[in-house]
């Protein structure tokens, strides 16, 4: 096959534009791009549809899909009311991103969630989140650094014996990190794989190996930490079915 095509999840936003006027953008950091380039991969943005036979074209385009990070996911979807300490949600945009969980599924298509994308790919496989880390009801680290998104903030641990462990090596690696909420219980399917030190849930993969996710910004360290570029290689060999 040609190089795999990956569709990336689109986030919205609306940004004011000269002359007062406000338009809706659909919008993928351009890293995610570039790290599926780099990986061998093409990308293709997938904007948020509310017509499900449309939403499917462009999905069957797809040979893989890739979860990014964004705003918080609407709680309605894991049974919540919203907390006072939540971000912001846009719950048509978790439908289309579930649609397409959903969708990834059904075709076998190799799943690469990160951040956001994570926590959603989490929920869409009936498990839930902590609205914001102080609900956990115990100390946590620093998990939104104010530094770069190239920077290495703390160490996460890698279960022996995981696919992510097989992917970056079982010892402790240094990670970015940028949010303020977390997974509480784990999807169906899913397997906590790695953590930081204050048992915040870092990465969930699936037994069969179609999913891999995590909780930092990877695409964002690819020169900070090399090893990184592999989770997303990874995703190409996946979609080419192959065997790393």
């Amino acid at each position: 096959m040609g190089k795999p095509i990956i569709g990336i999840l689109s986030s919205r936003s609306d940004i004011p534009i000269p002359g007062g006027q406000i338009i809706s953008i659909e919008y993928a950091n351009i890293a995610y791009c570039q790290a599926v380039v780099r990986a061998g991969g093409t990308p293709i943005l997938l904007p948020v549809m509310s017509e499900q036979d449309l939403a499917e074209q462009m999905f069957s385009l797809c040979d893989g899909m890739l979860f990014p990070g964004g705003v918080d996911v609407d709680p309605r979807f894991y049974g919540e009311a919203p907390d006072p300490m939540i971000g912001t949600i846009d719950s048509n945009m978790d439908r289309f991103w579930l649609h397409a969980l959903q969708f990834a599924q059904a075709r076998r298509l190799p799943v690469l969630g990160i951040c956001r994308g994570m926590q959603l790919v989490n929920v869409g496989l009936g498990g839930s989140l902590y609205q914001d880390l102080a609900r956990r009801g115990v100390p946590s680290y620093l998990h939104s650094q104010k530094q770069n998104r190239d920077y290495l903030m703390h160490e996460v641990q890698i279960q022996p014996g995981s696919r992510l462990g097989a992917l970056l090596g079982e010892e402790p690696v240094y990670t970015n990190t940028i949010h303020h909420q977390c997974v509480k219980a784990v999807g169906k399917g899913l397997k906590l794989v790695a953590q930081t030190g204050d048992g915040v849930p870092e990465a969930l993969e699936s037994e069969d190996g179609q999913i891999m996710l995590v909780q930092w910004h990877p695409e964002a360290l690819l020169e900070a930490e090399p090893r990184m570029r592999r989770l997303f290689e990874d995703l190409i060999h996946r979609c080419k079915g192959e065997k790393q």
